[in-house]
């Protein structure tokens, strides 16, 4: 029971849908296999209105042969599956109510010609049957062309436009790729995390620099210590006691300038126990009692 209600409720969904397409093609026929059959062969001329009567039967046929089998009726019909879905085309593409306004000035296209602009945007088509131009060519000059020859022309100008629009499609990538770069970078994490890195940046270069002028200072110290030094053995060797009193100047004034500087900066420097640390004591150690 309830197998035969699945099976009639699928029955009634197709039916509608069945009736839902024909409405929208606008036909008035029987829905049947064999009048459809029928009718298709009747409708195998050349003119534009037999092409889409013919579609809009292929693509009711289509929607009511079993799944796998519509391709072996249209070859009992005589039709290619290529020409088959050119027709059912066509006719999704014309057969509704506001695309017919136009046909009338394509119907002097044969069938092959008329075929090849159903690749046209509807656009186009309108532009064309109100007596424009697409692609530089008229219906007149449609008429001087063969199919072959249409085709390939709407061939190149899809080409062209494909081109086109990956051409577009890249840019409005690479606009939204930096957009969305932009957009990372302003936010507050990003924004964070930037600060982090430049005060990192900065700390490092200051601390390179710091590192840079005591190699800079320590070798200048020890040149400074080794020339007073040997000013010191001078005075000794040439007995100048009077070349001490220099040095003690010098000294002075040495020590005078890095106070002043130090004092400056505010650090606060203990010099007496920096000469003198506060571990180290006159006084004698007390013997080991062994």
């Amino acid at each position: 029971m309830e197998l035969e209600q699945t099976t009639e409720i699928a029955i009634s969904t197709h039916t509608q849908k069945l009736g839902n397409l024909a409405l929208s093609l606008g036909y008035e026929g029987a829905l049947t296999v064999g009048a459809l059959e029928d009718e298709i062969r009747f409708y195998q001329r050349r003119s534009v209105e037999d092409v889409l009567e013919l579609g809009k039967r292929l693509l009711l046929l289509k929607e009511m042969t079993p799944h796998g089998q519509f391709g072996n009726r249209i070859q009992l019909l005589g039709f290619s599956t290529r020409l088959a879905q050119k027709f059912m085309q066509a006719a999704r593409k014309f057969c509704k109510s506001e695309k017919n306004s136009h046909l009338k000035n394509l119907s002097s296209l044969d069938q092959g010609r008329f075929l090849e602009l159903v690749v046209l945007d509807d656009d186009d088509i309108q532009e064309l049957a109100d007596g424009g131009s697409v692609l530089d060519i008229t219906l007149d000059d449609i008429d001087c062309m063969t199919a072959s020859e249409l085709r390939k022309k709407l061939r190149e100008y899809k080409a062209d436009l494909d081109t086109k629009d990956q051409v577009i499609k890249a840019k409005d990538q690479e606009k939204n790729k930096i957009l969305e770069e932009n957009t990372r970078l302003k936010s507050p994490a990003q924004i964070k995390e930037r600060a982090e890195s430049e005060q990192q940046q900065f700390e490092q270069a200051a601390i390179a620099k710091l590192n840079a002028a005591k190699d800079a200072f320590l070798p200048a110290f020890t040149k400074f210590t080794n020339d007073i030094g040997g000013v010191i053995d001078t005075a000794d060797a040439k007995d100048l006691p009077q070349l001490y009193e220099n040095i003690d100047e010098l000294l002075i004034y040495a020590c005078q300038r890095i106070a002043g500087y130090v004092q400056s900066l505010g650090t606060q420097v203990n010099f007496e126990e920096i000469v003198k640390p506060s571990w180290i004591t006159d006084e004698p150690t007390d013997p080991v009692e062994e």
